[in-house]
């Protein structure tokens, strides 16, 4: 008897533990690859650094996977690990600060060849700004934000990922919106 929880995975028998195969892993990198490589990025400031983050947290899972209990969701599970995995590069003695991402970089190239058009100036421009005063955040606020607003996950999968209870969340979420709006022009911050 085959029971399908998530394409990924599938339970030989009820009590034994799951057995990830190479096409599922395949499936796996294809469905949360692009998601987390922009979390890494955001978290990591560094988009060369957040590819081997990314890497490194499928390696992770590949080895891990028959540990999955499915407690939470597998894409809650697997973001865990890639955020624990950030972390730990962030902690390494080499790495300790950023001063200026490939997306700041790439923003800014935008900014510079909008060519004339004010809307796409103004949107670029802002959102600069945003993205630079995000990163600015303490961690906990940062991670919070760039999980709601750019994973768009729902707040339960972000008290799961963050080992924190819901209410702490939205806390977190109504604290980090609240600093940025001290930072930055109401057109700015007014996506939040």
């Amino acid at each position: 008897m085959v029971h399908v929880q998530s394409m990924a995975l599938a339970y030989v028998k009820p009590k034994e533990r799951v057995v990830l195969t190479e096409d599922g892993m395949e499936l796996l990198i294809r469905r949360y690859g692009d998601s987390l490589l922009r979390l890494c990025t955001l978290y990591l400031r560094d988009p060369y650094l957040a590819e081997d983050a990314v890497q490194d947290t499928y390696l992770k899972v590949w080895r891990h996977y028959q540990k999955f209990e499915g407690r939470a969701s597998e894409k809650t599970w697997i973001t865990r690990i890639a955020i624990n995995t950030c972390k730990s590069y962030l902690a390494s003695a080499w790495r300790k600060r950023v001063e200026m991402t490939e997306i700041t970089q790439v923003l800014e190239e935008g900014l510079q060849n909008s060519s004339g058009n004010r809307d796409t100036y103004e949107k670029l421009n802002n959102t600069i700004d945003l993205m630079k005063e995000i990163m600015e955040l303490k961690d906990k606020y940062r991670l919070a934000i760039l999980l709601y607003y750019y994973q768009e996950l729902p707040v339960p999968e972000i008290a799961l990922i963050m080992g924190r209870q819901e209410s702490t969340v939205f806390t977190l979420l109504k604290r980090g919106r609240e600093q940025l709006r001290k930072k930055l022009s109401r057109d700015v911050w007014e996506v939040l």
